[in-house]
């Protein structure tokens, strides 16, 4: 499980209602399944090599986000300002920078910090459950989960405050 290579797509796939469970898989094969617990503010990835690891949001009022496996945090993530929708990520003592791709898409990228763009996630479709993760530069299959992980959260956040707003008008 430990990188995704240039040029591979994940396509990541939905199922579940109050728990949903991300199907993430490669033409190789499938890389694992992300399981989110509907409101918790914790989920576990199971790879398909066994390995198990969780993400986490360790306060209810902070957008602050941590990947662990056992014992050891392998990244955390935090917003860049409180108006900025950018989030810093610490992955493994690397920072990495996750955007969105543009102010009117829904298309989030994933970018080091010489501002190469290593990872583009982008939704399936309007009435499809998901995303496709495009992998530009090689990365830590960790890294790509915390990733999507962040970018699930925000769409959820963004339907919601949509939902929110249509039924309040």
């Amino acid at each position: 499980m430990n990188r995704i290579f240039h040029g591979d797509e994940v396509e990541v796939t939905i199922s579940g209602v109050f728990t949903t469970h991300h199907r993430m898989q490669v033409l190789r094969g499938a890389l694992g399944e992300l399981t989110l617990p509907a409101l918790r503010r914790d989920g576990v990835f199971c790879a398909a090599d066994g390995r198990e690891l969780a993400v986490r949001r360790p306060h209810w009022w902070r957008d602050w986000h941590e990947l662990w496996e056992g014992e050891t945090v392998l990244g955390t993530a935090r917003p860049q300002g409180f108006f900025s929708r950018r989030m810093a990520i610490q992955f493994r003592s690397r920072g990495y920078t996750l955007q969105p791709a543009g102010f009117w898409t829904r298309a989030w990228h994933l970018t080091d910090r010489a501002g190469t763009t290593l990872l583009e996630i982008r939704p399936r479709g309007v009435f499809r459950r998901g995303a496709y993760v495009k992998v530009i530069f090689a990365v830590d299959t960790a890294l790509l989960v915390l990733a999507y992980y962040l970018v699930h959260t925000r769409w959820q956040r963004e339907s919601a405050a949509a939902a929110s707003a249509a039924s309040a008008s």
